[in-house]
């Protein structure tokens, strides 16, 4: 509860059916923690900037100062980011956000073992990117190992997808994944095909104390002229 915010450097890369990169991007993550979901996402090494914004209702994008309103843009950016966000704060969030939490007992697969929690956001939880998540914990540690979500998002032709929480480090005592991989599974939590999408999670920092109207949408973008 003592971490007010934090920010991030993110790394996405997606990957076609052969396997090869098809696109990556690198941007710096800006969150208020403990409240309604806000993101800053500022793109890095891009000739022209990229800023884009979640302000817990609306997302917005802007290049420069231009605003882009391309809806199916507009869509995927709400979702990276307000995925990005619900991923970082498990497993502490789910502590606070109003979710029903069922235990779901034990696994064993190949020698490993697994405490499962299963996590379904309620009404007035914060926006997720799915309807239902169950966390594979390593009972040593309590670290999350992966993840079985079934997501919601429009635009993707499957639904069901394992997350692997990989490269786990420490920042001012907290220890979170440096890595997500994500692959497409079957209906009991299998892997079924090659890895679609992987993130760094890099420069971690916490305790920013970013000011709220750094997460509301810019004038420019937001037609000009409050009058």
């Amino acid at each position: 509860m003592a971490v007010r915010d934090v920010a991030f450097v993110a790394t996405f890369t997606f990957y076609d059916p052969a396997g090869n990169a098809s696109s990556d991007s690198v941007g710096l993550h800006k969150s208020p923690l403990h409240e309604l979901p806000k993101v800053r996402l500022e793109s890095l090494g891009l000739p022209d900037p990229v800023t884009l914004g979640f302000d817990g209702q609306q997302a917005w994008m802007a290049r420069g100062n231009t605003a882009v309103h391309d809806p199916a843009r507009l869509a995927f950016s709400r979702f990276n980011m307000v995925s990005n966000l619900f991923w970082f704060s498990l497993p502490f969030g789910a502590a606070e956000w109003p979710t029903t939490v069922t235990d779901l007992g034990e696994q064993s697969t190949g020698g490993r073992h697994w405490a499962r929690l299963k996590i379904v956001p309620g009404s007035g939880a914060p926006e997720a990117p799915g309807d239902w998540f169950v966390l594979y914990l390593d009972p040593e540690s309590a670290l999350i190992d992966h993840v079985f979500a079934h997501i919601t998002a429009e635009f993707l032709t499957h639904s069901l997808w394992v997350g692997k929480w990989l490269d786990y480090q420490e920042w001012d005592g907290i220890k979170k994944e440096r890595r997500r991989q994500f692959f497409p599974a079957d209906a009991e939590g299998t892997i079924i095909g090659a890895m679609v999408a992987e993130e760094l999670v890099e420069d971690v920092r916490f305790n920013n104390h970013f000011p709220t109207r750094l997460f509301e949408k810019p004038l420019a973008v937001d037609g000009g002229q409050p009058t």
